[in-house]
């Protein structure tokens, strides 16, 4: 095969999703490289400790940050004096006097610092019996978040040449293209040279070909689908039996190609197959995908129908597109819904929102209906359901405990109805561990080894311990704990003990009993017609669409937020969150302390971001939205790893005498959003004085009205003096004080009788 074939079949391969772009090992799986040590209780408490410190150290570089924040630009000797005394660590206050930037500058460093900070490569130990030390403490380090493998094989180099195969794009509506995929399989070993293939979608071909993972049908199917992998990419024979098992013919050996086939959990296998289903030995969690309207089924869950029982594909189709409409009559009832208002569009509007993943309260809520639908014909005020969906419900005549049944009823995820779905069509979604084991050891018997099966650690040890005894490796998924009770008790504690001592060292002047019930947090509504953004990015390859609301200021109001591709649980989770923000938000919740509380939070889908100029990578999907926000919003480009400029240097002296960028004033804010512009007035944009010389002039109009009838006030008040000269004093001051005659001289005081 000629270099110029390889790159066309590669290329093909690349766009149909059948393979990746090549990277390294260690890209695609942290323990590549990792030496095997002895599994023993010194190496696992440092393990145990190595993550702990981590975690340590990114929290206090983050706190310090904080910190150093508050004391502004030029803070007194005395306020870090203070801070000193508080427990401020005295090398960190010497650094940020040295700084040329001073404290902020400093407090950007660390967090920085914070943000790019890697977590603790994987521990790879050799396998040994668990005695119930070695278990406790195994537990103790996936508790700390640890990433621990098991394995009895040693690991490939880290920088081996690495593509990962989806053999479920293998599987079409005629079965499995066995050419197709062996052709790309060998065009990929013969570039790499000495590189490695990594097996992915095993479990979604395997419903593709309609037959049940938990089946020993299953087991063989995988093994048998590893083996035409393992021929394709390395020049093996692929036997009769194996062939047989998939309804192929067999291959003969075609030369040896020294290229390793593995079977592993890809980290972030979005990133790099977008549309691949399932990763490892894993069971296909889900047959559900979305759509650009409603939830729909997935590729490997059509074909599974239409191999197993074809008949019965329009029907699965056609229950997931009516599954909210069937939803709110379960739940509701359509009738008492008519009675009540409710026309045919309003509950089409209703069902289409419970079929993409809302919850109740947010599918009765103003943004959901429409103002006409709630003022029309339901004869209600919108402004009241903005995100009160319930309260709708309650306005119109359900009782909470109708509510109530309602919610539980609606929140059964779209999961569940699909496997339902699945089920009543001969095939099964998920399955037990035993399952797993049983299908991983099916394909290491094919493949020679080089099984890891992955193993979330909040599951116990049982399933790795089965798996360690099949002979298989094992990757364990630590996630950190939060605090136990006796921890949050004790905290909640100190907070209220240190909110009473800040109380009593500066305590407010008291306040009327009318004062303090008339007071109270007050809700800003925003207007009806009101800007915003919308920015679309992916993170970790699950697409993220954030919509965001500004009062008329500009200042952020509302935000939504919209998932591609996720469960309904997950996605209705977001949508809550959203909207529990955005309430915040109304109600005077500065947008900083939502962006303290929750960036740099640690949960999948995590990784590369795409779609978003100023961050590039994100710990959450909370951590890049709120980055993007106080970004966009606060200003704050010490959240954001891209700088303005395309390179980040600055202009050299230029920087020196550079204006600054037009600032965002209160005139922008009435046509612009200020989180599109990221606070600053786009050049193509000109602010005239206009109206503001206009105000002004005004302003001195009327002042000079109110000097002149302030003078002539005075002129009216002053004494009416005669034409004559004082006698003593020769000031024409003189002026009468009785219709005797008798006169007075205004300047000296003199008083005598008028000249007749």
């Amino acid at each position: 095969m000629d270099d110029m074939r390889i790159t066309e079949i590669l290329t093909a391969a690349v766009s149909d999703g059948l393979l990746s772009e090549p990277a390294s090992l260690s890209e695609m799986f942290r323990g590549a490289g990792r030496q095997r040590r002895p599994l023993t209780p010194e190496s696992l408490k440092a393990t145990t400790a190595a993550y702990s410190a981590a975690a340590l150290v990114s929290v206090s570089q983050l706190a310090s940050a904080e910190i150093l924040e508050r004391f502004g630009d030029a803070p007194l000797n005395a306020d870090l004096a203070e801070a000193l005394a508080a427990g401020l660590p005295q090398d960190v206050l010497e650094e940020a006097l040295r700084q040329p930037g001073g404290f902020q500058r400093t407090a950007d460093a660390l967090r920085a610092a914070a943000v790019s900070a890697a977590a603790p490569a994987p521990a790879v130990f050799q396998p040994e019996t668990l005695d119930p030390v070695l278990e406790q403490l195994l537990v103790e380090s996936m508790r700390e978040g640890a990433e621990i493998i098991l394995t009895h094989e040693v690991m490939p180099a880290a920088g081996t040449t690495a593509r990962i195969v989806d053999v479920a794009m293998a599987v079409g509506p005629d079965g499995i293209e066995a050419d197709y995929l062996c052709e790309a399989l060998e065009a990929a070993a013969e570039e790499m040279t000495e590189g490695a293939i990594i097996v992915a979608g095993l479990s979604a071909a395997v419903m593709s070909l309609g037959i049940d993972y938990a089946s020993p049908e299953g087991s063989s199917v995988a093994a048998a689908l590893c083996s035409l992998v393992r021929s394709g990419a390395t020049g093996a024979a692929f036997t009769a039996s194996q062939a047989k098992t998939l309804g192929l013919e067999p291959r003969k050996a075609s030369g040896k190609r020294t290229c390793s086939v593995l079977l592993l959990p890809v980290a972030d296998l979005g990133a790099f197959l977008p549309d691949c289903e399932s990763h490892g030995t894993a069971p296909l969690a889900t047959v559900l995908a979305y759509g650009d309207e409603s939830p729909t089924l997935s590729r490997a869950g059509r074909l599974g129908i239409a191999h197993h029982a074809p008949e019965r594909l329009p029907m699965a189709l056609e229950r997931i597109a009516e599954s909210g409409e069937s939803d709110l009559d379960r739940a509701l009832g359509l009738d008492r819904l008519r009675d009540r208002g409710f026309t045919d569009v309003a509950l089409d509007k209703v069902s289409r929102a419970l079929g993409e993943g809302l919850p109740l309260n947010a599918a009765f809520s103003r943004w959901v209906l429409g103002d006409e639908i709630i003022s029309t014909d339901l004869k209600l005020a919108p402004e009241e359901f903005d995100a009160d969906g319930g309260g709708l419900l309650s306005a119109i005549g359900f009782s909470r405990k109708d509510i109530q049944t309602a919610e539980t009823t609606i929140s059964g995820e779209y999961g569940d109805a699909t496997a339902d779905i699945m089920a009543d069509c001969g095939l099964q979604v998920g399955a037990s561990p035993e399952a797993e084991i049983e299908f991983a050891t099916a394909c290491a018997k094919a493949l020679g080894g080089n099984v890891v099966v992955s193993v979330d650690g909040r599951g116990g040890l049982d399933m790795a311990e089965t798996a360690l005894a099949a002979g298989l490796s094992v990757q364990l998924i630590g996630h950190r704990a939060p605090p136990n009770d006796d921890v949050r008790d004790r905290m909640e504690h100190i907070t209220a003990l240190a909110e009473e001592i800040a109380t009593e060292a500066d305590t407010p002047p008291a306040l009327s009993q009318n004062a303090l019930s008339a007071e109270g947090a007050a809700r800003t509504r925003l207007p009806d017609r009101r800007k915003g953004y919308i920015q679309k990015a992916s993170v970790g390859g699950h697409k993220v669409y954030l919509h965001t609301g500004e009062f008329e200021d500009g200042s952020l109001g509302e935000i939504f937020i919209d998932m591609h591709k996720e469960g309904a649980a997950f996605r209705s989770l977001m949508n809550n969150f959203a909207i529990a923000t955005s309430i915040g938000l109304q109600y005077g919740v500065p947008l900083e302390e939502f962006v303290d509380a929750f960036v740099f939070t640690r949960f999948e889908p995590a990784g590369a971001v795409t779609g978003n100029d100023r961050i590039t990578r994100a710990t959450s999907i909370l951590d890049y939205i709120f980055r993007e926000l106080a970004v966009s919003y606060l200003g704050r480009d010490d959240l954001a790893e891209v700088d303005v400029t395309h390179d980040g240097l600055g202009r050299g002296e230029g920087d020196g005498t550079r204006t600054e960028p037009a600032p965002f004033t209160e005139e922008a804010a009435q046509i612009i959003s200020r989180g599109f512009s990221r606070g600053q007035l786009p050049d193509n944009i000109v602010i005239l004085d206009r109206k503001r010389a206009q105000k002004l002039a005004d302003e001195e109009a009327e002042a000079a009205e109110v000097a002149a009838e302030v003078e002539e006030s005075e002129d009216l008040n002053a004494p009416d003096y005669l034409g004559d000269a004082c006698p003593v004093c020769g000031s024409f001051t003189l002026f009468e004080i009785s219709e005797d005659g008798d006169i007075e001289c205004d300047t000296c005081g003199e008083e005598s009788r008028k000249h007749r």
